[in-house]
């Protein structure tokens, strides 16, 4: 039986992947518009969109393992460990 503890993670993992997918795709549509807006724009204003865009990425990664990691918690056995992985529990704090 599952505790109340691992439930309570999972409604937390869930929640949080559901609320921070959300802020990271306006982020990533603002981004792609700027790069188009600032064509002419100075070599450092590019280089900082990169670097917005490859923060995304990363966030968007860590959301993805923390998915990964709901599945592989709904689908343990019982009897078997439940424990975090390193990635859900960063994706976590």
């Amino acid at each position: 039986m599952r505790s109340i503890a691992e439930i309570e993670t999972e409604l937390l993992l869930k929640n949080l992947v559901h609320d921070l997918r959300q802020p990271l795709s306006t982020i990533e549509t603002s981004t792609y518009y700027l790069n188009l807006l600032l064509s002419d724009a100075p070599a450092r204003a590019h280089e900082q969109l990169r670097t917005i865009e490859h923060q995304v990425d990363r966030a968007a990664a860590l959301l993805s393992q923390a998915v990964a990691e709901l599945h592989r918690l709904q689908a343990c056995p019982t009897g078997e460990s439940r424990s975090l992985t390193k990635a859900a529990t960063a994706a976590v704090t």
